[in-house]
């Protein structure tokens, strides 16, 4: 899966140079709210393992995306993005532990690459509306007191509505599911 992926991110690197002279290219930031790390946690067995008791809730602030796509087509673009985004758990001793045992916290950070597809399907001279499909892997790690944990994980973002308004430089926002988040608010630089 992993061979697949680096496989996938340097041909689209080759090809950039060629498409970028013929077609235009755009570079995004964005913010998430509610990405899958903050609300489904694939790797329970990595906080299981670094600390015990009961869990009293996630808290996380979202996701940072930056992105770069080049279209292939009038419509279809591809490109990669790569997404941030942390939390902190906080557990404290169940009543079976006593009340030796100290609450802790595990913070979680997560990195996600993802080439994604894009595909406009309304193109109007000021907003266009889209859709797009990202998949790849989330790369994580989880921090409790002196203990750490690693894991490398699936990683998707599924946008079926995508707002764009401006011309060169445009604001946008998405609304979907995935490492990006469930909505989506960015800014974007053609060029």
């Amino acid at each position: 899966m992993m061979r697949k992926l680096v496989l996938l991110v340097v041909a689209a690197f080759i090809l950039l140079p060629a498409s970028a002279q013929l077609r235009r290219s755009e570079l995004s930031v964005s913010y998430g709210f509610a990405p899958v790390t903050g609300w489904t946690d694939t790797y329970t067995q990595l906080v299981k393992e670094l600390v015990s008791g009961h869990d009293t809730g996630l808290k996380g602030w979202g996701a940072v995306t930056v992105g770069y796509n080049f279209r292939l087509l009038n419509k279809l673009s591809l490109g990669v993005q790569v997404v941030y985004a942390s939390n902190d758990r906080r557990f404290v001793p169940s009543a079976s532990e006593g009340s030796a045992a100290a609450p802790g916290t595990v913070a979680s950070h997560y990195w996600s690459v993802m080439p994604n597809l894009k595909w406009t399907w309304l193109n109007l001279r000021i907003a266009s509306l889209y859709s797009r499909v990202a998949v790849g892997s989330t790369f994580s790690r989880a921090e409790a007191e002196e203990r750490r944990a690693s894991a490398t994980d699936f990683a998707f973002q599924v946008s079926p509505v995508g707002l764009e308004v401006g011309g060169r430089l445009a604001a946008y926002a998405e609304a979907g599911i995935g490492a990006s988040g469930c909505l989506v608010f960015g800014a974007r630089y053609r060029f």
